[in-house]
């Protein structure tokens, strides 16, 4: 409480002296308000220095994190054979061929009449069931 007063008449006669050498000395008031502008000026360079610094820090340390982005990559992304594919079209259920939706499912049916609806089946496999009279759809 006590330094806050103390600073705030400190200040008051800082500027009051300065309005008085202003009055007295115009000469030298002048050169003073340049060499505050110089100071200012060069406060801000010295702020400009630090924000350059602080990026290249952030910047640097982002860059620690590529290995992670790179693992995620060949984990996820579409790009790389072998990779899980989580992009939307391939969550749709089967297939299109010329944009006709064919069926997620084959329907196998045995000579005895029994049914049953696998997933998709190759067309080896179809090849392979219709060699032993089964009718595959």
């Amino acid at each position: 409480m006590v330094i806050g007063k103390l600073t705030s008449y400190l200040a008051l006669g800082l500027v009051g002296a300065f309005l008085l050498n202003a009055l007295i000395r115009p000469q030298s008031a002048t050169a003073t308000g340049s060499a505050l502008a110089e100071t200012g000026a060069g406060i801000s360079s010295i702020g400009q220095g630090i924000g350059e610094s602080l990026r290249s820090i952030g910047s640097g340390s982002a860059k620690l994190f590529d290995p992670l982005f790179t693992l995620k990559d060949l984990v996820y992304s579409a790009d790389v054979a072998g990779a899980a594919n989580v992009s939307p079209a391939a969550q749709v259920e089967g297939e299109t061929n010329d944009g006709v939706l064919k069926p997620s499912s084959s329907t196998i049916t045995w000579s005895s009449g029994t049914t049953r609806s696998v997933p998709s089946l190759s067309p080896a496999a179809k090849s392979f069931y219709s060699a032993r009279g089964v009718s595959v759809t």
